[in-house]
């Protein structure tokens, strides 16, 4: 239980964080909220005798095979961008706090850090260990850098291969550490495989090597009795959302306010911190968006509480969504492309990009 406590709280923390800095690379955030997570909890397990022989070994090879020396270089230039620091340093001792409070061993923490998805950046965030092949830090960002263009987007060969787009769902740690249902998308193919990390159609190697490097990524689909229903552990379950969609037609436009709200604290098991961040895009049918994003947390004690807020400059550019793939060039040069999808006929009540939700807002 404590290992998974972890992961819950890792993979909050780090969206927090990421969402809050809506203008920073977020694939350099992770790695960097990831990497300095680690090497805290290493560093108290170094204090407390190290690492057990086998995690040892298995720490070093992660280090050498994902670059993690690269990534602890780069950080550096983020240390140059005040907000961003500060950003980072409370994702960081937001993780630590709450792991301690879970009572979780620092090394067993720092070895399941390692192990995350997230941290296997050379499949997830190959950019981040091409652009130096030595331990020199990085050039500093932009401070108005939006997210990189996707390196890899799916061609007409592979959208052929896909029979639809389908909605699962999975608990997730919301605001105040509180449990949520989120519901997510998942991929059918023609063949009756189904992909859980929509992500993975934007795998450098293909389908075949994401299904070989991400096994637990995958699953099978089938319609049974007029039912669509995905393989589980316990046999043919039926999936919570019936209604599929393919790819949104050519030159479909947006029109709305779309935000993704997170967060994280102890709230729910009694404590009394609480962070919430979130990340909106608003979209008009005329090609137009506008990019924003914040962040506010609250804490008490027994001298008051302490409520704190932050926003982050906004950006405007537009828009153009291209089969599976939303990309947006802002006016001060930057683009951005995530993977699109919502349902064609009614795309006013939510959004997925890159699989994550955003729902629609009145205002």
């Amino acid at each position: 239980m404590k290992h998974r406590a972890w992961i819950g709280v890792l993979a909050a923390a780090m969206q927090a964080t990421v969402m809050a800095v809506p203008a920073a690379d977020e694939a350099l955030l992770k790695a960097v909220l990831i990497v300095r997570s680690f090497d805290h909890f290493a560093t108290a397990c170094q204090q407390r005798g190290g690492f057990k022989p086998a995690d040892a070994s298995a720490v070093k090879a992660w280090e050498r095979d994902h670059g993690v020396a690269q990534i602890r270089a780069r950080a550096q230039a983020l240390d140059g961008e005040p907000g961003q620091k500060q950003q980072l340093e409370r994702g960081v001792s937001s993780i630590v706090r709450q792991i301690d409070a879970q009572g979780v061993e620092p090394c067993l923490a720092a070895v399941t850090a390692s192990r995350t998805r997230d941290a296997q950046f050379a499949a997830v965030a190959p950019q981040l260990l091409m652009a130096t092949g030595s331990t020199t830090p990085a050039a500093k960002p932009a401070p108005s850098a939006a997210p990189p263009v996707a390196t890899v987007r799916p061609d007409a060969a592979l959208l052929a291969q896909i029979d639809s787009f389908g909605f699962d769902t999975r608990p997730a740690m919301g605001i105040g550490g509180f449990i949520t249902t989120d519901i997510y998308p998942v991929v059918l193919f023609r063949d009756g495989r189904l992909l859980t990390d929509v992500e993975g159609l934007m795998f450098a190697g293909g389908m075949a090597a994401h299904q070989a490097a991400h096994p637990k990524d995958w699953t099978r689909w089938r319609r049974q009795g007029g039912e669509l229903q995905i393989a589980g552990e316990k046999g043919w379950e039926k999936l919570p959302f019936q209604s599929t969609f393919r790819q949104l037609p050519k030159d479909f436009r947006l029109d709305g306010l779309f935000r993704r709200l997170g967060g994280t604290g102890n709230v729910a098991v009694g404590g009394t911190s609480s962070v919430a961040a979130w990340n909106e895009y608003r979209f008009t049918p005329d090609g137009r968006v506008s990019r924003g994003g914040g962040a506010g947390a609250r804490a008490e004690s027994t001298g008051g509480s302490v409520v704190t807020r932050s926003q982050a400059a906004g950006q405007q550019g537009s828009y153009r969504i291209e089969g599976v793939m939303l990309n947006i060039h802002y006016d001060d040069g930057t683009q951005e492309s995530r993977l699109i999808i919502t349902d064609p006929k009614d795309p006013t009540g939510a959004i997925w990009l890159d699989g994550q939700g955003y729902a629609q807002r009145r205002r």
